[in-house]
Formats: C-alpha cells, structure tokens, sequence
C-alpha cells in the first residue's frame, strides 16, 4: 500500500462566510482560488498555493468554530484535527510581514524541542483558525 500514497492532497475546513475566507487566504497568504462549486445547502471553493490546498466549505446551519478551538493549549485537549502547517522559509521576517498587515499571532515564535533548530508559530485565520507556520534549519 506504501507505494501507491503520494501526498496529502488537501484540508477541509468549514467556514462560516467563504467569501471573507478566500480574500484573507488570498491576502495575507497568497492563496488563489483554483475551483468552485456547490450542492444543496452548500457553497465550496477550492484554494491553494504551491502544493498546500484547502477545500473551503460554506454550509448553511453550520455551527461556528468553539472557540476552545481558537488557543493553541485549549486545541490540544480536543480529538480531531488541530491545525495546519504551511512551511516557510524565513518565519520572523513573514511574521513581521502578517502582524503588520493586521494578521492575529495566537503563540509565539518556538523552537522545536528536538535539538533540530527548526521553529514554528501559530497565527489566526479570518475565522480564528490555527496556521502554524514552520521554518526548518535546513
């Protein structure tokens, strides 16, 4: 079976207003819509940039994120998925970039406490969603 995996393809996300997400995306990330679509009760889009795509649902009803969901620690105690990351190569330099176009940082810059000298930070989305954005030492 290992032979026939290649990549994860793409994250889904429920978002309460598509609209807004796909300008923030698009802002602050440099996302660009590669697809949209809908079905009953429903609009999607997909987006991406590089390799990273997110299929980004907008469902009518759907309840918004708890906001337990929104604090890195608080995430930890939830089963499910607790973030994405997006790997960049000079993280102080686009943290400087995102806080300053109004981008909300949700922990500070970390090491990874594996003696790599790789680091990571989590910042918000529009709807209060965990990126974290990973540089490696290499």
């Amino acid at each position: 079976m290992s032979a026939r995996l290649q990549s994860l393809h793409h994250i889904g996300v429920i978002v309460q207003d598509l609209d807004a997400t796909i300008a923030w995306y698009e802002r602050h990330l440099g996302f660009a819509v590669l697809s949209t679509f809908g079905f009953p009760g429903a609009r999607v889009a997909f987006i991406g940039r590089g390799a990273v795509k997110l299929e980004l649902f907008q469902i009518d009803g759907a309840a918004p994120m708890a906001p337990e969901r929104k604090e890195a620690l608080s995430n930890l105690r939830i089963g499910g998925i607790n973030h994405f990351a997006i790997l960049i190569d000079d993280i102080d330099a686009t943290l400087a970039e995102l806080l300053a176009n109004g981008v909300e940082q949700a922990y500070p810059v970390s090491d990874v406490p594996d003696g790599s000298g790789d680091r990571w930070v989590f910042i918000r989305d529009n709807e209060g969603m965990l990126i974290e954005l990973y540089q490696t030492a290499a």
